[in-house]
């Protein structure tokens, strides 16, 4: 998931291979402003140059941000960019700026922005993991699962407390095909937050792709709800397993996670239609 809005990751490394100018799209250079940024394929942090910001700025700054939460709620990203990009002029020393900036590049698709936007964030504040979680979700976006994971993990090491951070590195160990892996971070998810996915992003990015949803994935989310007696989401992706071609009913009548919602009038419903439509 991108993480905070308000709220994607590097590691440290021993080097940085080489520094950019970070500039926004769209956005003027302010004065003399010059931030140097330096990049690395091992995660080396960026090097931020701060500026001098006056308390009125600041001022405007928030009031551009809080009118972009605005437009990014009602999903209106291009007008929410604009407010971030603003906030980000008057403000270039905000991280939590700098974060949501990077989540609404992600919404648009622009990743490259987006790397730029969290790189900043990271820059200004390296305690602040939900940059890292987001930027780990734009690699995951990315199908760049290595860093991906990597940053995963730097943000579960340095706060292990947000549902999701673990959701996330679930996600990616399912499109890994590490299924043990994945549902034992998303059992660490749900334990911190039972209503963790179902939430859309806050300051915290989702990590996703643009492929359908696999028999596997569905197979497993279902035996996550079943475990925690929430029958109509694990029926729910029971229905998308079966859709996608899963056959083993077997599996499902076996299987102690579904121990839990075996007498529900929907899952009876739903094994008595798979029956009928698995029959040979």
């Amino acid at each position: 998931m991108f993480a905070q809005r308000g709220r994607a990751p590097r590691l440290p490394s021993s080097h940085c291979l080489r520094n950019r100018r970070f500039r926004p799209r769209g956005v003027l250079e302010t004065g003399a402003l010059s931030i140097l940024i330096a990049f690395s394929l091992t995660g080396c942090p960026p090097k931020i140059v701060r500026v001098p910001v006056t308390p009125e700025s600041v001022i405007r700054a928030n009031e551009a941000a809080r009118e972009g939460d605005v437009a990014f709620a009602r999903r209106d990203f291009y007008a929410a960019l604009i407010k971030y990009l603003e906030a980000s002029r008057n403000n270039p020393n905000s991280e939590y700026i700098f974060n949501k900036l990077g989540i609404t590049y992600s919404q648009l698709k622009y990743y490259a922005e987006a790397n730029d936007a969290f790189q900043r964030s990271i820059g200004l504040n390296s305690k602040y993991p939900y940059s890292y979680n987001n930027q780990g979700s734009v690699y995951f976006a990315m199908l760049d699962m290595k860093k991906a994971e990597r940053y995963f993990k730097k943000a579960i090491t340095m706060n292990p407390n947000v549902a999701s951070f673990h959701v996330n590195l679930g996600t990616l160990y399912f499109e890994r095909k590490r299924f043990d892996k994945g549902m034992a971070e998303w059992r660490k998810g749900l334990a911190l937050d039972p209503n963790i996915m179902n939430k859309g992003e806050g300051i915290s990015l989702a990590a996703g792709t643009n492929r359908g949803p696999s028999i596997e994935k569905c197979y497993f989310m279902a035996r996550l709800y079943a475990s925690m007696g929430d029958a109509d989401h694990a029926v729910e992706n029971l229905q998308q397993a079966l859709n996608a071609g899963f056959t083993n009913l077997e599996a499902i009548r076996t299987e102690p996670d579904f121990d839990p919602i075996r007498q529900d009038q929907k899952f009876l419903a739903f094994m008595k239609t798979a029956a009928l439509l698995t029959k040979p």
